[in-house]
């Protein structure tokens, strides 16, 4: 009886080492193959305009390497995975160019670029026609002149054309409202402000147009946070706004938030003005 056991344990003893020695020859007998890595990519293009009259045509041409793959964002929510794309963009402004490549590794490249895209019959010198005096509609104000709006200094002086009258309200709060509703929706591209005959503390500092379809809902088209008037000296001075807008509204409102410190506020003119060209 012990013979056989013991005659059993060496034949398991055996057994278990030839497992284990076919095991260390197979595992040392599998060739490694290493992984050799790709070449990272790079992302590179150049962009010129082809027609200067199509002055929102673009033509991109890629100079990337060691890619698969390549996505182009043109900054309008427009796409392509063209190497050498065309483009042309709805409206003038600025936007931000972004060209990613990948390589089968999965590394990745980008370039980005800002393009500016002006309109060349854009003149900074002029603003388009006046739509409160061409087109018409109602003027009103949240808060107005103590005597009404018909009175020397009345909320009407503020769009009557005539830059030697003024709009005077007493009681300043940073809520002043000036609405205008017009006849007919229409695209304002810019507006003018005129200030006022004396005490530059009654300026406006702070102020957001404002567009409306509805008379509701108001989206904010264009801002100023510092008063544009020198401290002394501009008195019943225009200054010019122009803002990117596309959007025919049919209300057009002046948010005026804050003025230089005065209890007062006062201004001369305000118009709305058609989008140049």
């Amino acid at each position: 009886m012990k013979n056989n056991m013991k005659r059993l344990f060496t034949l398991l003893s055996l057994l278990i080492l030839i497992v284990i020695t076919t095991v260390k020859c197979k595992k040392d007998a599998e060739e490694v193959v290493p992984v050799v890595d790709e070449p990272k990519p790079t992302a590179g293009f150049t962009y010129v305009r082809p027609d200067t009259v199509k002055f929102l045509e673009y033509q991109f041409t890629g100079t990337s390497t060691n890619y698969k793959t390549l996505l182009w964002q043109f900054g309008d929510d427009s796409t392509s995975v063209l190497v050498n794309p065309k483009h042309t963009y709805r409206f003038p402004g600025k936007y931000k160019v972004t060209l990613t490549t990948r390589n089968g590794q999965g590394y990745s490249a980008a370039k980005e670029v800002i393009l500016n895209i002006v309109d060349p019959n854009f003149d900074p010198t002029k603003i388009g026609e006046n739509y409160m005096r061409t087109i018409g509609g109602i003027f009103s104000v949240n808060l107005e002149a103590g005597a009404g709006p018909d009175s020397n200094e009345g909320s009407k002086k503020l769009v009557d054309g005539d830059i030697t009258t003024k709009f005077l309200q007493a009681g300043f709060d940073g809520t002043q409202r000036c609405t205008f509703e017009l006849t007919t929706p229409q695209v304002v591209g810019a507006y003018t402000l005129t200030s006022g005959n004396d005490a530059e503390d009654r300026d406006p500092r702070y102020w957001i147009l404002q567009g409306s379809i509805d008379g509701i809902q108001y989206t904010d088209l264009h801002t100023v946070t510092s008063c544009p008037w020198a401290n002394s000296g501009e008195r019943r001075v225009t200054k010019r706004y122009y803002f990117d807008n596309f959007v025919a509204y049919k209300f057009y409102r002046l948010y005026i938030k804050a003025n230089r410190g005065s209890r007062l506020f006062q201004l001369s003119e305000w118009t709305i003005n058609k989008k140049q060209p």
